[in-house]
């Protein structure tokens, strides 16, 4: 028999209650401050009384016979019981085959606000993991605001709303605004597409609506990037190693306003010296492993396998783009750089061992300590290193007044952290590395993505190729014999 119920949860025993027994059991009984008397079963403490709250409870069969139980949402037990009169018909209907049971489910689910639903996919999103990594927080947000502006924008308040031509309307409204790069565009068509997946999975919909929803036309380059030469990779670094100091010299106003000659005390010199020594060490690495950003600030000291016979940086699964382990050989040179790099880390760390007044002074660095400490905001201090290497440019907006990096060069090619692997990938090309290692070593499955979109050749490159050619030489005299005919005669 289907029945409504609330929940009864242990709380403090109301002030002044007073304990009788009814029917052989104990009970408190008080009066609230309006006069109201009220009476409430014991804890099993004998301190807490038992208390309902919260919405009521629906407790009924299905059309299998098996108990269910579910949340009316209703803190009205008459709007509880009218919502159990609708499961109970929906129940009838599977019964009879006017619905079948994945439409029963999806049907109890179909009128609730699509905010609960939203608020459960974010819940599974914060449980999910991928590869053993957990979902995180920054993707976690961004589907929340994605699909909080659909839900506005599109007029959603059922998850019943979402139908193909609704949001196939959105996306052209979309893609016929000035200003909407197709990537954005994208990305909120598939946090949509992904949500539908995880609700027709979790019975909330029949099917997913989306499921030949168009897509969106991309440009043919997403975003053209290029590799830097190692004239510029100087420069770069360069820029990289020295530009915090010497904008902390720089004074910025007054009669002195351009020199380097503001007053920086100089254990201040020495960590931005320290800082920016880390900052072209961090490029430098990118440069000649081909790592991703994520994936450099991923590693610790134990990945660090300076000391081996050929040394390397291991790079954890869980870690990879790819989800894959990586073993990343390391040139000679970076690894004395990196061995200074950890020198310096080590006596930073027995420095702060000391200001803490901690007994032990270390011998080493923790083995789970991150090898380098790259920022949050790489992107932007790359930028600035970029200008400050005469490689990019401040280009300031004549009508809004506001300053932008201007980076591309006359191709529409633009320079940015990822940039670095490009570079890498270049660099190998050049250096006649064959086409399979340098996919080994870039971690591609599929080695067209290393050659078509990884590896910029220029004219310089190809004409250097066909000069490697062998010289094919062709005797004029007999040539012109064999012309005529005359063999000489």
């Amino acid at each position: 028999m289907a029945t409504l119920y609330r929940k009864i949860y242990p709380v403090p025993m109301p002030e002044g209650a007073r304990i009788v027994v009814r029917r052989g059991k104990q009970v408190a009984q008080w009066t609230d401050k309006r006069g109201r008397s009220h009476e409430a079963p014991l804890a099993a403490d004998g301190k807490k009384i038992m208390h309902e709250a919260g919405p009521w409870y629906a407790r009924y069969r299905d059309a299998d016979g098996n108990e269910k139980r579910a949340s009316t949402g209703c803190t009205d037990e008459q709007a509880a019981g009218q919502v159990l009169a609708d499961l109970l018909a929906e129940v009838e209907k599977v019964r009879s085959g006017i619905l079948t049971p994945e439409e029963g489910r999806a049907a109890r689910q179909i009128n609730l606000p699509i905010a609960e639903h939203i608020a459960d996919y974010l819940d599974y999103l914060k449980a999910k993991t991928i590869r053993g990594r957990k979902i995180s927080v920054s993707h976690r947000y961004n589907v929340e605001k994605q699909l909080n502006r659909l839900v506005r924008e599109c007029g959603l308040v059922k998850i019943s709303d979402i139908t193909k031509q609704r949001m196939t309307k959105w996306l052209n409204q979309q893609t016929d605004a000035a200003g909407k790069a197709p990537r954005t565009i994208l990305k909120y068509r598939n946090t949509l597409t992904a949500f539908c997946k995880w609700a027709a999975r979790d019975g909330r919909l029949v099917s997913n609506p989306l499921a030949e929803l168009p897509g969106v036309a991309m440009d043919e380059d997403r975003r053209k990037r290029r590799p830097l030469t190692v004239e510029e990779l100087g420069a770069l670094l360069d820029a990289a190693a020295t530009r915090p100091l010497r904008e902390a010299l720089l004074i910025r106003r007054g009669a002195r306003k351009g020199q380097q000659v503001a007053k920086v005390r100089q254990s201040v010199r020495d960590e931005l010296v320290r800082l920016g020594r880390e900052r072209a060490l961090i490029y430098k690495t990118l440069v000649y492993t081909g790592l991703r950003k994520g994936e450099l600030a991923s590693l610790t000291v134990a990945d660090l396998y300076l000391d081996a016979e050929q040394p390397y940086a291991k790079l954890a699964a869980k870690n990879a783009k790819s989800g894959k382990s990586a073993h990343l050989p390391l040139r000679a040179d970076l690894v004395e750089d990196l061995r200074r790099h950890l020198d310096e880390k080590l006596a930073q760390y027995r420095m702060q061992t000391l200001k803490d007044h901690r007994t032990e002074v270390p011998t080493a660095l923790p083995p789970t300590m991150k090898a380098f400490d790259v920022p949050r905001d790489l992107v932007k201090i790359f930028n600035r290193d970029l200008v400050d290497a005469g490689l990019a440019r401040e280009v300031t907006d004549p009508e809004t007044g506001k300053t932008r990096i201007e980076k591309s060069d006359i191709n529409g090619r633009t320079v940015d952290v990822h940039s670095l692997r490009h570079t890498f990938a270049t660099l190998l090309s050049k250096a006649g590395v064959v086409p399979r290692m340098a996919q080994e070593l870039m971690r591609h499955s599929d080695i067209r993505l290393t050659m078509n979109v990884y590896t910029h050749l220029q004219l310089v490159d190809t004409a250097g190729a066909v000069e490697t050619l062998p010289t094919i030489g062709i005797q004029r005299q007999a040539a012109e014999q064999r012309a005529t005919g005359t063999n000489g005669r």
